[in-house]
């Protein structure tokens, strides 16, 4: 890369920054903004319902994408696993090494509420309890549901 080519990307990278420190007052005057009218909607009628935000999707993973890579990596694995090694697995799969907090919790919250569900079908069960429970993909023997197809 050239000498003149960097500077003009260095020159670039300031502007975005001036940009960004130009615009990041004006969002938080609207966020202000907003939280105002909320309230006074709420002191007019308390009982008033807001709408939650708008749905912000899984950067990681598409729909029902998770679920698919759970049970992959449970027959890959042949034994039970924690959530939290799914997990760690899971995020691996895709590029992702070193989660923040955030998207470890939402992703082990994730698992855990599909494999709920997982076991109230018969296809997964817990085995163990309390810290060192894990997960397993129930022998084909015992689960009745592919037996009926």
């Amino acid at each position: 890369m050239s000498r003149t080519e960097l500077e003009k990307l260095r020159r670039t990278r300031s502007q975005i920054h001036f940009q960004l420190g130009k615009l990041e007052p004006l969002v938080a005057g609207y966020h202000a903004k907003l939280t105002e009218v909320e309230a006074r909607m709420l002191e007019l009628d308390p009982q008033f319902w807001l709408t939650p935000r708008r749905y912000k999707a899984n950067p990681y993973f598409a729909r029902n994408e998770l679920p698919r890579l759970a049970i992959t990596i449970l027959r890959e694995a042949g034994e039970p696993l924690p959530i939290r090694v799914i997990a760690a697995r899971a995020l691996a799969t895709k590029g992702v090494t070193l989660p923040d907090r955030k998207t470890w919790r939402s992703v082990r919250v994730q698992l855990q509420k599909m494999f709920w569900r997982l076991d109230r079908r018969g296809l997964t069960v817990l085995v163990g309890e309390g810290i060192g429970a894990k997960r397993a993909i129930m022998p084909p023997a015992a689960n009745t549901r592919t037996n009926q197809r």
